[in-house]
């Protein structure tokens, strides 16, 4: 039994069902369940994931990974996508997002750029034999600490075991680590694992200015550090959000240090 943030409760087969709907999946479920982006969020201050709960983030690296994972493996949702030819200063873009919604419209420039990266993963032969043989966008459901999470597997193999992650950076691959760790990909790999019961969390990283690809696994150690995260999150969660004092706690939170 899956028990909501607002208190409803799902049996699992009938939620995961409704999580292939978007709208449900990061509409509902956005507001009423917990995510790896939420736990960073919160991870962040109280009021951030606050925040998070009514503004949505249209980054714009969030725009090119949303297109290249769509590209790489799900392509025929392209067809559903508004293109514009032009700049985003455009009046119709600007027309077009207000009717579709960002998430829907993008301009040609960026649909360029997502199939040329796209075009690197299938050319490349290892990348590809990952990505052989898996179900893509899976979602998976799972309570942890008496808390509900969501979370949307890019790629997971039909053995359920293995779950595979395509991230897009602008840093040299070389240096991805770092990356890894500013963004608390830990996190994700640690959370994804326990809800989905997986055995091995893989990152399939590319370079959106060279084209270069990465791959990289997890060790035991990055993923101990992305199980503390995890806890750490649930616990701000639960210290400002499940008090019935709560507004006043996130109201007069401060940080303290000494310069």
């Amino acid at each position: 039994m899956i028990k909501l943030l607002n208190g409803e409760e799902w049996q699992e087969a009938e939620i995961l069902k409704r999580m292939d709907d978007d709208s449900f999946y990061y509409g509902h479920l956005g507001q009423n369940a917990l995510s790896s982006s939420a736990l960073k969020k919160l991870l962040q201050s109280p009021k951030a994931y606050q925040a998070s709960l009514i503004m949505s983030d249209s980054s714009q690296a969030l725009r090119d990974g949303r297109l290249v994972h769509l590209a790489v493996l799900e392509k025929h949702k392209l067809n559903d996508l508004v293109i514009i030819n032009g700049t985003k200063a455009k009046k119709e873009y600007k027309d077009a997002v207000e009717e579709y919604g960002d998430h829907m419209v993008y301009t040609e420039s960026e649909m360029t750029s997502a199939y040329w990266i796209a075009d690197a993963i299938h050319s490349n032969n290892e990348a590809t034999y990952l990505l052989e043989d898996c179900d893509y966008e899976v979602s998976g459901v799972g309570m942890l600490e008496d808390l509900p999470f969501r979370a949307k597997a890019d790629a997971i193999t039909k053995d359920r075991n293995v779950i595979i992650d395509l991230k897009t950076t602008s840093t040299e691959i070389s240096d991805w680590h770092w990356s890894a760790k500013k963004f608390k990909y830990a996190l994700q790999a640690a959370l994804y694992l326990k809800i989905f019961n997986a055995e091995e969390f893989i990152f399939i990283v590319i370079d959106k200015n060279t084209k270069d690809i990465g791959i990289f696994t997890c060790s035991d150690m990055f993923l101990e550090s992305g199980l503390e995260d995890v806890l750490a999150g649930i616990k701000v969660y639960k210290d400002f959000f499940l008090q019935p004092n709560s507004e006043e706690l996130i109201k007069n939170n401060v940080f303290r240090g000494i310069l």
